[in-house]
């Protein structure tokens, strides 16, 4: 795996879950039945420091969980300076022009979801009607920086995206057609463990 390649990993955990701290750390937590994900992008991390990148259990919102931090390196405080901004998250079309397909599905791993949408057009095994897969992530950012996001899918990748108000904020959100033009980007990268974030596309 080239340096590029693991910069895009890395940029693709931190727009997703993951977490980089003032000092250069990048920290992360899951659920229990996620660890082989958490394997996997421990794993890529690996390839930046020698010393094993141990695993802790913690408990999150009374639910077991599991996390890691890694050591602090030059990279991740690089990209504290670009992504962070007053402390807080932010998005910009330099650091997007950096992620590679395998950032891209490490982001949707942590923040996307698919849901049925319901019509006459369709039949389920429950028999209900369904119109179309309606592909979201769930970013929960501003209008100002979702656009930066639907902008940078749109030159790159000539995805057409649109946005979604939830929970005061909004979201990016893809209809069936441009949600399957975007899967063809991230399935190869796709762990088997989160495969049902993407098998509604793949009928």
């Amino acid at each position: 795996m080239t340096n590029q390649e693991i910069r895009g990993a890395i940029i693709g955990m931190v727009l997703g879950d993951a977490y980089l701290s003032k000092e250069g750390r990048l920290s992360m937590r899951h659920c229990e039945n996620q660890k082989d994900y958490m394997l996997f992008k421990r794993n890529i991390l690996q390839k930046k420091q020698k010393q094993i990148i141990p695993i802790y259990s913690v408990i999150q919102n009374g639910y077991k969980g599991i996390g890691f931090a890694t050591r602090r390196r030059p990279i991740y405080r690089i990209l504290r300076k670009k992504m962070y901004k007053n402390g807080v998250k932010t998005i910009s079309m330099s650091i997007l022009k950096w992620l590679t397909p395998l950032g891209i599905a490490i982001w949707f791993m942590d923040d996307g979801s698919t849901s049925y949408k319901f019509s006459n057009a369709y039949s389920d095994k429950n028999g209900r009607k369904i119109k179309a897969v309606e592909t979201t992530i769930n970013t929960y950012l501003s209008k100002e920086q979702n656009e930066i996001i639907i902008n940078y899918f749109k030159e790159r990748w000539g995805i057409k995206m649109g946005l979604n108000k939830s929970r005061g904020k909004y979201r990016i959100r893809m209809g069936t057609k441009e949600a399957r033009k975007f899967v063809k980007i991230i399935e190869p990268y796709i762990v088997p463990s989160m495969k049902y974030k993407i098998e509604k596309l793949l009928i």
